[in-house]
């Protein structure tokens, strides 16, 4: 075993794979970067061209976007609140009014410490749980992943800036709108209004477009006012001090960082869901565990480490997930699973026995990218100054970005009415916001609806009315009720030290 962990450092000394390793990196950034494309489109698109190639480096090319595509989502998050990817929904929550009070630097600063380091710890603790990893997963059946599900959009709805209720709310009506189409198991139809483009259901894309660059451009316009004015943009070594006063925080909130780390690579393990549900999990353990729960939402460094780091060390789970069992750890890990198809290596147990060498290559890889990753991330925003973007006037910013939003709203699955989907959401969103729901609990709830629905019914028709009485639900269950009681106990611990003061 210690020599196939060595080989698979040094098959990165091939320039060849090297090189395809850094390809990758850089489009995986790139992507991330542009709204509305993401990864995943990046992958499937260069998915043909693996076959042929040699085997490292094609596969590590996939690797490497999948492992900082949303990274470069987090900077589009962070600048404008546009979510580039879907883990970066959770890090726009303070981010983005890190940007509104002139920390776009420092929120840049801890962004790439956590997930640089994140994804590099996430890889040191797959290699050490490669011996173990097959009981952890299976243990993890359909009950135990549908209440995974309610435990994600519970901690979205619980993080709410306004009332619990109204989040609760958001995260519901997510669900529903994920209804809308055929129905797997039936086959009948829901909500569609006797429109066919309905029939297999929303998509993504528009729906992300809507809800969060739609409203952001409409706020912009109505304006007329730059997101930030100059003399609150910080430049040149300004700006990379302040970058590294981020990197900083990531050390000073080291206990915050390793839990977040750990928490995402357990949940990365878990096939399927893991991506999209990690990071709100990070996010809520740190908002419960803080002295000031009430600053989250506000623009503190703590709210862009913890969905961060949980964001790039779940990509070491879903990748030993994917190698070790066979099954897609997460979406772009089924397409890096077609990758080692075409190049005719069967994921599965046998792998760790017959291409040890390989999984270990993998590993190093996505440290390797993360490492990369991280220092052109600096590059990009240190001396590009990225962070001129936030100045330019919205006649200018306005146009550019809508003609993006539109593109990869009709591109995505190349259908006009999902441009108008993208309107429609646009207007919802605007709504949400005016009252006070919550659109990324909303959007949780969306993107988990499809999962939602098919666990419970698998659990409820295997295990019937009481497929909840299982160790790990139970387990999952008490997590979440602790998690609606931790503000109200702290409330009532709080009003009786004052009375007693």
């Amino acid at each position: 075993m210690f020599e196939a962990f060595v080989q698979g450092l040094l098959n990165y000394g091939d320039l060849n794979a090297l090189g395809f390793l850094f390809l990758g990196t850089c489009i995986g950034i790139i992507i991330g970067f542009l709204p509305a494309v993401g990864g995943l489109v990046a992958m499937a698109l260069l998915l043909p061209t693996v076959f042929g190639m040699e085997r490292v480096a094609g596969i590590s090319m996939l690797l490497a976007i999948s492992a900082v595509s949303s990274t470069g989502g987090s900077i589009t998050a962070i600048l404008m609140n546009i979510p580039g990817t879907g883990p970066s929904i959770a890090t726009l929550l303070d981010g983005f009014p890190m940007t509104k009070k002139g920390e776009a630097g420092r929120a840049f600063g801890a962004l790439l410490g956590s997930a640089t380091a994140g994804g590099v710890l996430g890889v040191c603790i797959a290699l050490v749980m490669i011996p173990i990893v097959r009981p952890v997963i299976l243990s993890f059946g359909s009950p135990e992943m549908f209440f995974l599900i309610v435990m994600g959009v519970s901690f979205m709805a619980i993080l709410s800036k306004g009332s619990v209720l109204k989040g609760l709310l958001s995260g519901m009506l997510g669900l529903f709108i994920a209804l809308v189409g055929y129905q797997d198991s039936t086959g009948v139809e829901r909500f569609t209004f006797g429109n066919e483009f309905l029939l297999d259901g929303l998509n993504l894309v528009p729906v992300v477009m809507g809800l969060f660059a739609g409203v952001e451009l409409l706020d912009l316009a109505v304006s007329g006012v730059p997101i930030l004015p100059m003399e609150k943009v910080r430049a040149g070594k300004d700006l990379r001090r302040q970058i590294w006063d981020g990197v900083k925080d990531v050390f000073r909130h080291r206990f915050l960082w390793f839990r977040s780390c750990v928490l995402g690579y357990i949940i990365g393990l878990i096939p399927g869901i893991g991506g999209d549900t990690a990071v709100f999990v990070a996010y809520g353990q740190a908002k419960q565990t803080s002295r000031n729960p009430e600053r989250f939402g506000t623009g503190i460094v703590e709210g862009v480490i913890a969905p961060e780091s949980a964001s790039n060390a779940k990509e070491g789970g879903a990748l030993l997930t994917t190698l070790a069992l066979g099954v897609p750890g997460s979406a772009s890990m089924a397409l890096l699973l077609g990758a080692l198809l075409l190049q005719g290596v069967i994921p599965g147990p046998e792998m760790l026995r017959n291409e040890l060498e390989l999984t270990f290559t993998l590993l190093w890889g996505l440290a390797l990218a993360n490492i990369i990753g991280g220092i052109l991330c600096y590059l990009l925003a240190g001396y590009l100054n990225l962070t001129f973007i936030v100045t330019i006037a919205p006649r200018y910013l306005i146009p550019a970005i809508l003609s993006l939003v539109f593109v990869g709203a009709y591109v995505y699955d190349k259908n006009v009415e999902d441009i108008l989907i993208t309107l429609i959401f646009t207007g919802f969103g605007m709504l949400m916001k005016k009252f006070g729901y919550n659109r990324p609990a909303l959007l949780l709830g969306f993107i988990l609806g499809g999962y939602f629905e098919a666990y419970f019914w698998l659990s409820y028709q295997t295990g019937g009315m009481f497929f909840f009485l299982t160790p790990g639900s139970l387990i999952i269950i008490g997590v979440i009720v602790i998690s609606y009681l931790i503000d109200p106990v702290r409330q009532v611990i709080d009003h009786r030290r004052a009375k007693r003061a």
